[in-house]
């Protein structure tokens, strides 16, 4: 086998194919604070409204973009009580609520601000996290100091010291088809509640084998069915009777264990941000898609906010710096590839142990690392499509990575600093 390896990394390193795989053929559209009224270049939160306003919350300040027209609040100019926009939701009666940093909730109608922090109200803490409307119009809150629950007359809180939770972070909460509520926490585990106002479980990588103690996002899918985004554990879900099932870069597509956040839309396509491999779609189909630095227009790879706009087909993407970017889905296709695509991968060079990207997706490939004298440093094959890979731990140098995909072979070069 050593001098086949050899003898091809002399040879044109180049994939062909003629069969038809999913393809996408996107459209980015960009803003920022250089080219649009984007108050600021982080973006927290995404929320439509129910006549597809887009609402985004940022570090300075919230944002509505309605086509072209952009409309800005801040404390200056507004009844907004604090720039630090950290949650948005919006009730049946199309009213927008907002969370922030230092000012608690606040009800926007459009034309009066209605503000509950801890001095107005019986909010435990002005730190929001997260906010959800339950399918009777209950307001679900998640704080840093423990879960309340507000029916825009009566508070209810459960922290550790009344409650059997265990920690006071709640990170998200999805909302069930009978009223049920899933709550995700950060280091607490999830925690399941009736269609009312009671705890039936909680659940731990300890008590259950949860996949991950923080679930930094939770959606359900049309069959009522949570599925996590956790923060090391990958995209996993509640089968049933608390048997997990979990995707992550061992098993599946994914190119890393840790999410920042989720987007699932009506069509059950799950929209996966991350911190430093750019934004993950798995399609209904089950296949996977991948948008990153080294292989689109994603102006960055740190993705903090998710939202879909079902009626045009665009995914609305923020970034961690980067202001906020679409992704026009309308575009998308299946294409035949008939001519040779040169397989590169990105970053290159690399530090030793990181996930390097390919500018392809690979088909159930074999992949071996090699010293440029032809020892075998790593060699793994899947058995699912990917279009990433995780290095092993090795000296700094000058190396080939060799990949087997569909009765091909090509080689890369690749500096490991």
């Amino acid at each position: 086998m050593k001098n086949t390896l050899c003898c091809l990394l002399v040879q044109c390193c180049v994939f062909t194919s003629t069969h038809v795989i999913s393809q996408t053929v996107p459209v980015w559209e960009i803003y920022n604070m250089s080219n649009s009224p984007l108050p600021d270049n982080t973006v927290r939160c995404l929320q439509l409204d129910q006549t597809n306003n887009l609402w985004i919350g940022t570090d300075n300040g919230l944002a509505k973009l309605n086509g072209e027209t952009w409309e800005i609040f801040n404390e200056a100019n507004s009844g907004l009580a604090d720039n630090y926009v950290r949650a948005l939701a919006v009730d049946q009666n199309n009213v927008l609520w907002v969370g922030s940093t230092l000012g608690g909730v606040q009800k926007f109608d459009g034309t009066t601000w209605t503000t509950y922090n801890t001095v107005t109200s019986d909010i435990p803490d002005n730190f929001i996290r997260t906010i959800t409307i339950d399918r009777n119009g209950n307001k679900w809150i998640g704080t840093v100091e423990g879960l309340t629950y507000f029916n825009d007359t009566i508070w209810k809180t459960w922290q550790m010291v009344n409650s059997p939770i265990l920690t006071n972070n709640i990170s998200s909460i999805g909302i069930g088809l009978q009223n049920e509520k899933f709550i995700g926490t950060i280091n607490g585990g999830v925690i399941y509640m009736d269609a009312d106002t009671n705890i039936t479980g909680i659940y731990t990588i300890l008590n259950s084998n949860l996949p991950d103690n923080s679930a930094l996002k939770v959606q359900v899918d049309s069959l009522g069915k949570p599925w996590y985004a956790g923060s090391a554990g990958g995209l996993f879900t509640d089968t049933g009777n608390q048997i997990w099932m979990a995707f992550n870069w061992q098993n599946s597509g994914l190119p890393t264990n840790s999410m920042t956040t989720m987007k699932l839309d009506e069509e059950n396509n799950f929209y996966l941000g991350t911190q430093q491999c750019g934004l993950i779609i798995r399609r209904f189909d089950q296949t996977w898609e991948y948008y990153n630095l080294g292989n689109s227009d994603i102006p960055e790879n740190y993705i903090i906010s998710l939202e879909k706009d079902m009626v045009n087909n665009n995914a609305w993407i923020g970034t961690f710096s980067k202001g906020l970017v679409m992704l026009r889905e309308d575009h998308l296709g299946v294409t035949e590839f008939n001519e040779s695509v040169e397989l590169n991968v990105s970053p290159n060079p690399v530090e030793q142990g990181q996930t390097v990207y390919f500018n392809a997706v690979l088909s159930s490939p074999n992949i071996t690392l090699m010293t440029a004298d032809g020892k075998i440093v790593a060699h793994e094959s899947f058995d699912h499509k990917i279009s990433a890979f995780r290095l092993p731990e090795t000296e700094s140098g000058s190396y080939f990575l060799l990949v087997e995909d569909n009765s091909r072979t090509s080689a890369v070069r690749l500096l490991i600093l």
